[in-house]
């Protein structure tokens, strides 16, 4: 068993390692950044539960000041990095700015602990050891704060996608959502298993559980991440002057009534002449510049106006003519995702979702009914 759980310790800071420097090989984008800074946060957390259970004094001395305190930044990281990928004018001044508490308390724990480790019998190291059971708890509840406004800030970021974009695969940050539910899981699990070894010091098998599943935090963050890309958003800055001034901006963004006249008929017949709707990756700019408008009068026409969002908008389109494939019995040489995809869907998941809200019943449901409707007017004749 000892020798397993220090294979999953070596093997676990190697493979953390190898992943930060993939991604520091490719980090053009600032989100890219922050995530690096996320990793290494992750990696000191592990390093550290790795050395309480190997004992290495070593690794201890070293490791343990910055673990205690790394929670402290891994939650304004994680917050930043919700930012960065939907607003590229996030700053490294601004992140910075956010890590202030991280660096306090590298300053007033983590710089004087290394003075004092020395000292075993010194009674300021003594007084820290205690602190450094009270550092962590504050630390992870400072971590879960951030969590909450990560959460918040990406539902609020999720909105503004359906404004602007006909899909929502590969951008709405689903992956980061169960992740940050992981991150939660593993406070808990965290606090249990420092109960038991307070109760229990000699049970320090249990620190497996937290080497294990916060390896598995790691990697799924690596993994997702290596594969986003930055997504842009025009209402980033609207959503943030709207709590200052929502009147002004309201009236700069809304439409005038005579400009809005024939907006809707050209919005049809783009639509329906040039099906627009079956382009996958289809976003309220491109359709804009068709139209010779902003994108951000379009997205109040179709708000306003039409009481629906751009995402809302385009699937009803993807819905009527996958029902139009349906009652013209091309179901009978295609399969129903085939006819999905072809409608502009990307997605089976969301296209089922979709389908279900906006008709009551399920696509295969539907089939079944024309069908049914069709052998009945052949019997009638």
């Amino acid at each position: 068993m000892n020798d397993l759980i220090t294979f999953l310790i070596y093997s676990g800071v190697t493979l953390t390692v190898l992943l930060i420097l993939l991604l520091f090989n490719n980090r053009k984008q600032f989100s890219i950044t922050v995530l690096i800074g996320i990793l290494l946060s992750l990696l000191l957390l592990f390093l550290t539960y790795g050395a309480s259970y190997l004992e290495n004094t070593i690794v201890s001395f070293l490791i343990v000041p910055l673990g205690s305190v790394a929670p402290y930044a891994l939650g304004p990281l994680l917050f930043n990095y919700v930012k960065s990928v939907y607003n590229q004018k996030v700053t490294l001044k601004e992140l910075v700015q956010n890590l202030v508490p991280f660096f306090i308390s590298l300053l007033l724990f983590s710089i004087p602990q290394y003075f004092t480790q020395a000292f075993s019998n010194n009674t300021l190291h003594n007084n820290l050891h205690l602190v450094s059971f009270i550092i962590p708890f504050i630390g992870f509840g400072y971590f879960i704060y951030y969590v909450i406004r990560s959460t918040k800030l990406l539902k609020r970021y999720r909105i503004s996608l359906k404004e602007q974009y006909s899909y929502l695969k590969n951008i709405d940050l689903k992956w980061f959502s169960i992740w940050v539910y992981g991150c939660v899981t593993f406070v808990i699990i965290d606090v249990i298993s420092g109960g038991i070894l307070f109760i229990f010091p000699s049970l320090k098998f249990v620190l497996a559980l937290n080497l294990i599943y916060l390896t598995a935090l790691i990697w799924y963050m690596g993994y997702y991440g290596l594969q986003q890309t930055p997504i842009f958003l025009f209402q980033e800055n609207i959503a943030v002057e709207a709590t200052t001034s929502e009147k002004t901006i309201q009236e700069k963004v809304t439409p005038k009534i005579e400009d809005t006249s024939d907006l809707k008929d050209k919005l049809e017949a783009l639509f329906q002449t040039s099906q627009l709707y079956q382009q996958q990756n289809l976003s309220l700019r491109e359709v804009a510049e068709l139209l010779n408008i902003t994108d951000k009068k379009l997205s109040t026409y179709i708000n306003t106006h039409l009481n629906l969002s751009f995402y809302e908008y385009v699937n009803s389109y993807r819905i009527k003519h996958f029902k139009k494939s349906i009652r013209n019995g091309a179901a009978k040489e295609l399969t129903l995702l085939a006819l999905a995809f072809d409608a502009g869907f990307n997605s089976k998941a969301t296209f089922n979702r979709v389908f279900k809200k906006q008709e009551g019943s399920t696509p295969l449901q539907f089939k079944k009914e024309v069908e049914k409707g069709l052998m009945s007017s052949n019997e009638s004749i």
